[in-house]
């Protein structure tokens, strides 16, 4: 067999192997169950498709399925999670469409989905989010926690809002609240809705408060603090 054939056998042959060499000379912090963006993961993969289970995620890029991990850390907050995202300690991602969880802490900076957890961070949230404490910036959709805590500076309503319904048990703390908030303390800058609970309170409201105590500081003098029931419908 000429010398320039058996070079070039050689070479076929060995071309699978050096490029796994190659590949495989990058450290690689996950293993994975099919191709190397998708299928069963075990480890931190940036760029995933399918399910990944590890103990410490922090550097997602792209996730898109099921992912579950002790920790998940996005540090660079830039992480994007296409599916259920669960972190059985700290849930951190960028953006979460779908699901995420969390079991003791949830941050997400915007969510179209679902967000469980005693403790959400959110900054902006499409959909239903439930839990104990909640901090938000703009939630649009159903709220049901003990408490609900503007991010914002009070005034500051662009950047704070509730469009939709909050039901909290202990307190609503929000700079406008578009829609309904049902809770035993009710506080806000601007409330276009209903307001039900034991203390109602906003600067300028354009709606119904029902409670024991109601404020509404953009009424007449003499209306502005009233028992059961408190409105106003003018500008």
């Amino acid at each position: 067999m000429p010398k320039s054939v058996s070079l070039t056998l050689l070479f076929a042959l060995s071309f699978p192997f050096l490029a796994f060499a190659k590949t495989d000379s990058i450290p690689s912090k996950y293993f994975s169950l099919g191709p190397r963006k998708a299928g069963i993961c075990f480890g931190d993969a940036p760029v995933y498709s399918g399910f990944k289970f590890g103990l410490l995620n922090d550097d997602v890029r792209k996730m898109n399925g099921f992912d579950v991990s002790l920790l998940n850390v996005d540090r660079d907050y830039e992480g994007i999670t296409n599916g259920i995202s669960i972190g059985a300690g700290l849930n951190s991602i960028s953006r979460n469409n779908g699901i995420a969880i969390a079991g003791i802490w949830n941050t997400v900076s915007r969510e179209n989905g679902i967000m469980l957890s005693p403790i959400n961070l959110v900054q902006k949230m499409n959909g239903y989010v439930a839990g104990a404490v909640l901090v938000a910036d703009t939630l649009n959709g159903l709220v049901t926690s003990y408490t609900l805590q503007s991010r914002q500076k009070e005034g500051d309503s662009l950047r704070n809002r509730v469009n939709g319904m909050a039901i909290c048990i202990i307190f609503t703390n929000v700079n406008e609240v578009r829609g309904v908030a049902i809770s035993a303390y009710n506080s806000s800058y601007q409330h276009k809705g209903l307001a039900v609970g034991g203390f109602n309170k906003t600067n300028r409201l354009k709606g119904v408060q029902l409670g024991l105590y109601n404020i509404a500081m953009n009424n007449p003098k003499g209306l502005r603090r009233l028992p059961l029931i408190n409105a106003h419908f003018g500008k």
